[in-house]
């Protein structure tokens, strides 16, 4: 019983069976594909560096946002002091910690 379970998992790799994965069709379909992908491709990769050439001009013209906005009086809440410089920069504040 378990010798004709094994001859049956083992006959197709005894016969040198292998898998096509994506190599379905004859050859002649196989370059038809290959052949609407490079037609794709050659659509698609100007329409990107037309939308990347447009974003790239939009964001540079684009005028830079004003100050650094209101200061509130609950943003600079301290118990006790940061362990790093004068205790009340915060670790990426760079301003702060030069000034």
């Amino acid at each position: 019983m378990f010798a004709n379970r094994l001859r049956k998992i083992a006959s197709p790799a005894a016969r040198g069976l292998r898998r096509n994965f994506s190599g379905h069709g004859s050859p002649e379909e196989i370059k038809a594909g290959m052949e609407w992908w490079k037609k794709v491709t050659y659509v698609t990769v100007p329409l990107v560096g037309v939308a990347l050439g447009t974003n790239l001009i939009l964001e540079l013209t684009h005028s830079a946002h004003g100050g650094e906005g209101p200061v509130y009086t609950y943003n600079k809440i301290r118990n006790k002091p940061y362990p790093w410089g004068n205790g009340d920069c915060n670790f990426f504040d760079l301003k702060c910690r030069r000034g």
